[in-house]
């Protein structure tokens, strides 16, 4: 085995004198150098009119990429004073490059380009000096997809774009490197989909001296367009730039000082210590001041909470961050929010003015002062409140907290939030103090209702994107009260909710609620159940629902514009009948029961009343003076066609035909 200088110096003589021989044949079992090998070589030098040399390697291996049956020839070789030149020779790798060189046996200086497409150019300059030797690596226009074969296998591989620059390797015990690169339409990416690039548009500058046994390096990455998806980030746009400087030894990469500026969102400073054994991040520490939400948000967070509920929001405000990490995992974080709002664009949920601050360590305790200003949830809103939090770890809880909503307000008692395991899920209890029906209504955009609402809340659950119940849930509206059990709420904010509850209700006012409705006007009360009551999207596709005059005395009248909205409801008949007689001169007449049921199935409710008859069913059984029984003929109703019908009765008052 031969060393690479022996070599050099063996390849000076027999240049030297090669004139003397018609052939010269010269094999080499193995060549070893740093980060390079290469075995069975033969070199073949021809001397005729013109002189030849053909170079075949079996083997090669440069910085872990390896190549075999590489094969160098050139049909002309000329030979100036002490130098070698083949101006166009080729490598076959078996692709055939084009391949230019000269070399000079009495310095040992080497200057070998490449050209593997037109308008690409890769060149190699050895140069010797003082002792020291310099690599200068040129490159013109390099397709990125060449340095596939040079990437380490765990990532992403470039697959478009070119690199244009120089790269200098000055010395051997205090060497040194620079580097300026540029980068134009490049990209990248894996098999995992996870990480990707597209359109890059960079510069690299970089610097790095050797003393002893550590590198010292400083450079800058200027990004002038382009988009990266590393999972679950997202960075785009132009104008982002990286100033960084710190030291690689043996044992570990530290970055001792880094400035990450993000064109319209702000300054990060970065320091970080990599271990190279355990290839871990030992620690490392983020921290900006004054960051623009809105941008930080559509620029590098919108494209990782895709399919959350926070994938499309409206943004504004401004926030300090600080981050720090042990061994590869976050161990504190501080927030400071200065007048933040989100807004969901789907008007599912809103927050307001929002400031405060939020310290959190992973393994101790700490408190967060935050104040929202208001906001809104479904289209309800809610008022300014404090939000005290106590931390610790991936756990979260507030003994005590107000939210005022319209003129009452939600009383939340012990929550408490666990994250551990990658899943959250939280539990309070709570109550609704008095609300005004009337606007709560409104905000919903419901038919204006009267009276109050409030509600007792039992403990109440979230896990696994499903809210539930643990008991009843209790409100008071109508003059009655209504009991929700059962209660299970999946995805509540997502794009298609869907509610499973049973409810109860018992001895609502009819009056209070037909003259809500516009229906024309009952007196008395009654009592209702629901049961297996299933709605997506806040639809309804499942119910057994039936209502039901309530027990006891009390006054039982119905109107005439109620009678006709009734019976339009069931199907015509009773309107028509009471035109035709002495009862059209009444406004209202006794009933001595009311009852009616749909159970929906397959967007079709089929109907009944208080008790069938063979034309149908009775939903209002007469009783009094004057009395008056109206029946439904039509057992099965399309559920669409029902609602159209309330609709055109409740907007209009009129009957319906």
């Amino acid at each position: 085995m031969l060393s690479l200088r022996l070599i050099c110096a063996a390849a000076g003589v027999l240049f030297g004198t090669c004139a003397a021989a018609q052939q010269i044949t010269v094999t080499i079992d193995r060549i070893d150098g740093p980060s390079f090998a290469a075995g069975k070589i033969t070199g073949v030098l021809r001397a005729a009119d013109v002189t030849a040399l053909d170079l075949q390697i079996a083997e090669v291996s440069i910085a872990g990429s390896s190549w075999r049956n590489v094969r160098t020839r050139c049909p002309e070789l000329k030979q100036e004073r002490d130098q070698l030149i083949c101006a166009q020779g080729a490598l076959e790798t078996p692709a055939k490059i084009p391949l230019s060189f000269r070399y000079s046996a009495l310095t040992k200086n080497l200057d070998l380009g490449l050209q593997p497409a037109a308008g690409e150019e890769w060149r190699l300059a050895v140069e010797s000096a003082s002792g020291a030797r310099t690599f200068t690596l040129t490159i013109g226009n390099g397709l990125l997809t060449r340095l596939a074969s040079w990437w380490p296998a765990d990532w992403p591989k470039p697959n478009a774009g070119s690199v244009s620059g120089k790269l200098v390797f000055t010395g051997e015990r205090d060497a040194q490197i620079s580097a300026g690169l540029t980068v134009a339409n490049g990209g990248f990416g894996d098999a995992s989909g996870l990480h990707a690039g597209e359109k890059i548009a960079a510069t690299l500058a970089l610097q790095a001296q050797q003393r002893g046994g550590q590198w010292q390096w400083q450079g800058k990455l200027a990004w002038h367009g382009g988009d990266v998806f590393w999972q679950p980030l997202f960075v785009g746009g132009r104008g982002h730039a990286l100033n960084f400087a710190g030291t690689l030894d043996a044992q570990r990469v530290s970055l001792e000082r880094g400035t990450l500026a993000l064109a319209d969102i702000g300054e990060f400073d970065l320091h970080g210590t990599f271990e190279r054994a355990s290839g871990k991040l030992a620690a490392a520490r983020v921290k900006s001041a004054n960051l623009g939400i809105a941008a930080l948000y559509d620029k590098l967070l919108k494209a990782a909470l895709q399919g959350t509920m926070l994938a499309d929001l409206r943004c504004d405000g401004r926030a300090d961050v600080a981050v720090e990490l042990r061994d590869g995992k976050v161990t504190a974080v501080d927030l400071t929010f200065r007048k933040l709002a989100l807004e969901d664009q789907g008007r599912r949920f809103a927050l307001f003015g929002l400031d405060g601050n939020l310290p959190w360590r992973s393994d101790e305790a700490s408190t967060a002062q935050l104040r929202v200003a208001g906001g809104e949830v479904l289209h309800l809103p809610f008022g300014a409140f404090d939000l005290p939090l106590e931390l610790r770890g991936l756990r979260v809880r507030t003994r005590q907290m107000q939210i005022p909503v319209l003129d009452g307000g939600l009383t939340v008692s012990d929550f408490a939030a666990d994250g551990e395991g990658g899943t959250w899920r939280w539990r309070y209890s709570g109550g609704v103090t008095p609300v005004s029906m009337q606007q709560f209504t409104t905000a919903l955009g419901l038919p204006v209702m009267h009276g109050t609402l409030s509600a007792e809340i039992p403990a109440v659950s979230y896990q696994q994107s499903t809210l539930k119940v643990d008991g009843a849930l209790l409100f008071k509206v109508f003059d009655g009260t209504i009991v929700a059990q059962n209660l299970v709420l999946e995805g509540p904010l997502g794009k298609v909710p869907r509610l499973l509850a049973d409810v109860e209700m018992r001895s609502l006012d009819l009056d209070l609620l037909t003259r809500t409705f516009s229906f024309g006007n009952i007196t008395g009360r009654i009592d209702a159940q629901v049961k297996a009551l299933e709605l997506v999207n806040w639809q309804p596709v499942r119910f057994d629902a039936r209502v039901a005059s309530s027990a006891g005395e009390y006054p039982r009248r119905i109107s005439q514009a109620a009678v006709q909205n009734i019976s339009a409801l069931g199907g015509a008949g009773a309107a028509a009948a009471i035109q035709r007689s002495f009862l059209r001169f009444f406004e209202t007449f006794g009933y001595s029961a009311l009852g009616l049921s749909c159970r929906l199935d397959g967007g079709v409710c089929q109907m009944g009343g208080i008790e069938n008859v063979p034309q149908g069913y009775v939903i209002v059984k007469g009783g009094g003076i004057p009395a008056i029984t109206v029946l439904g003929y039509n057992r099965n109703v399309g559920w669409r066609e029902l609602i159209e019908r309330l609709k055109r009765i409740t907007e209009g008052n009129v009957i319906v035909k």
